[in-house]
Order: structure tokens, then C-alpha cells, then sequence
């Protein structure tokens, strides 16, 4: 998996693409395959440090995302190979 990160703040000069591994989901979390990302203004903010909303870097943005389940507990109404499209709501990945 490709995640966009940064180490330090700043412009978008800071924003790297790096490996990571691949997330195992909770019991209580659905793993969505992301297709596409969008970097929304208030990331840009977060990214240059003028909100301190979580933390200091290392972290990684893009928090609205387009993509297909590939993994949901049971219980939910999401199934392998529905389409989603969420805003992530922690900073887990």
C-alpha cells in the first residue's frame, strides 16, 4: 500500500509517497481498497501546522477516499465488493 506522507510541516514540497503496510482491520472496521484520495483545504492547513488539530508530523492525510470494501464484520450492511466513499474519521490507517 502507497500512503502520502509528511515529516515535517510545511507546503506541499513536505508531502512524500512511501510504502506501508497493510492495515488489519479491527472487528468493529471495514477495509476499503482506496481508488482515489482527495486532499480538501482544511488538510492544506493541517499539513502547514495552522491547526494543531492532530498533532505533529509524522501523519498521513487524505482523509476523503473513494474505493471497495474487501473485508466487513458480519453485522454490517457493507459486503466484500461494494463501492464506498467515506471521510476517515482517526488517524488509523
Amino acid at each position: 500500500m502507497r500512503v502520502i506522507t509528511q515529516q515535517t510541516l510545511g507546503g506541499p514540497e513536505v508531502l512524500t509517497i512511501v510504502d506501508a503496510p497493510e492495515p488489519q482491520p479491527l472487528p468493529t472496521e471495514v477495509l476499503v481498497r482506496v481508488k482515489a484520495i482527495g486532499l480538501n483545504p482544511l488538510e492544506a492547513r493541517l499539513r502547514a501546522g495552522e491547526f494543531p488539530l492532530i498533532g505533529r508530523p509524522p501523519f498521513i492525510l487524505g482523509w476523503d477516499i473513494s474505493g471497495v470494501v474487501e473485508e466487513a464484520p458480519q453485522t454490517w450492511r457493507f459486503r466484500p465488493t461494494s463501492r464506498s466513499r467515506s471521510r476517515k474519521r482517526s488517524a488509523r490507517v
